[in-house]
Order: C-alpha cells, then sequence, then structure tokens
C-alpha cells in the first residue's frame, strides 16, 4: 500500500502529531493525579460493596461514553460542513491539518476504546472470584479506568480551544482574502484607535 494511501492512517496521523502530546499534557497529569487521590481508600471499601460500585460505575460511564463519543462525532461533522475549500485547502498548504484535525479523531478512537473497556470492566467485576489478589487486581483496573475516563474527558474540553483555534485561522484567511465586509473592519479599526487614546 502506497504512502498516500496511508496518510490518513490513524498511527500515521499519530506520528505526525506527535507521540509525546499525548503524554507530556496537562490532561495527561491530572487523569494520572485524581485517581491517585483517592486510590488507597478503595483498599478499605468491602468486597461486595466495590463489586456494586464497579458495576454501577461501569454502566454510568458506558452511557457517557457512547454519548460523548456521538457528540465528538456530530460536531467534528459540523465543523468541516462549515468549512469552506478556501479554508481546508489552507490548512493543508501550511501543514497545519493533521494538527487541527487529528485531536477529534484522537478523541473519537479514546471514547471508542473506553467504550469497550467499560463492557470488559463490568465482565471482570461481575464474576464470582473471591480472593485478596483478585481484588487487589480490581482496584488496579477501577484506577486505570477512572484516570483513562478523566484522561478522555479533558481530551474532549480541550477540543474547544482547538474550535477556537481554527475559527481565529479561519478569520485570518478571510481577511488575507478579502473576504471580510469592510464596515466590520472600519468599525474594528474605529474600537482600536478609541481603546489606543488616553483618558
Amino acid at each position: 500500500m502506497s504512502n498516500g494511501k496511508n496518510r490518513y492512517d490513524f498511527f500515521e496521523m499519530l506520528k505526525v502529531f506527535g507521540y509525546s502530546k499525548l503524554f507530556l499534557c496537562r490532561e495527561f497529569y491530572i487523569s494520572i493525579f485524581i485517581p491517585t487521590v483517592y486510590f488507597y481508600l478503595l483498599f478499605y471499601i468491602d468486597r461486595e460493596q466495590m463489586r456494586n460500585l464497579i458495576l454501577e460505575i461501569c454502566k454510568l460511564l458506558f452511557a457517557a461514553d457512547a454519548a460523548v463519543l456521538a457528540i465528538v462525532i456530530s460536531g467534528f461533522a459540523i465543523l468541516l460542513s462549515v468549512s469552506d475549500s478556501n479554508f481546508l485547502f489552507f490548512l493543508s498548504r501550511k501543514n497545519l491539518n493533521i494538527k487541527f484535525f487529528f485531536p477529534f479523531y484522537l478523541s473519537s478512537v479514546l471514547w471508542a476504546w473506553h467504550a469497550i473497556f467499560s463492557i470488559g470492566v463490568f465482565l471482570i467485576a461481575s464474576t464470582n472470584i473471591k480472593n485478596e489478589a483478585f481484588q487487589v487486581l480490581l482496584n488496579i483496573i477501577l484506577y486505570f479506568y477512572i484516570a483513562l475516563f478523566i484522561y478522555c474527558l479533558l481530551n474532549t474540553v480541550s477540543l474547544v480551544r482547538m474550535i477556537l483555534r481554527l475559527g481565529f485561522e479561519k478569520v485570518r484567511l478571510d481577511e488575507s482574502l478579502g473576504n471580510i465586509n469592510s464596515k466590520l473592519k472600519t468599525a474594528s479599526n474605529v474600537q482600536e484607535s478609541n481603546k489606543q487614546e488616553p483618558f
């Protein structure tokens, strides 16, 4: 298969986006820190209560996974539909298309994997295995399960910042192409001059 066909493969895009950006970010640090705070408390919860808690969490978070995944995909579709060909060509020409659009793809993949993880954790917690080693394993699984959910959530929130940057890039392109109404430019210049005038 040629490189041209692989260009929009997930891992090829991730390579361009940068693996380090997945881990060297606030989202990752926060998603590790928050579950750590209450991780040790899990060992003091009764075994049966722990199983019931995990089952309830899995039901709740699986519904959240599906809902947010649908929102992210819908939001990305709307974003592409309102982006004209000039803007998409501008992003491609400046090699910004992957930088701006890949986070939506990444967020969708993360939520899909977390939904699958939810089903797996639910099945594991539903088993009748009753020993201390399995309880410890269950606590560790729950830790990573919650950490991944927080990471997915923060990653999705960061898409708002991405949309804002896309909006500014769109305005910059429209201004360079002369697509901005001259009246709006005049009003903007007047406002800027008023801000610079001393009292």
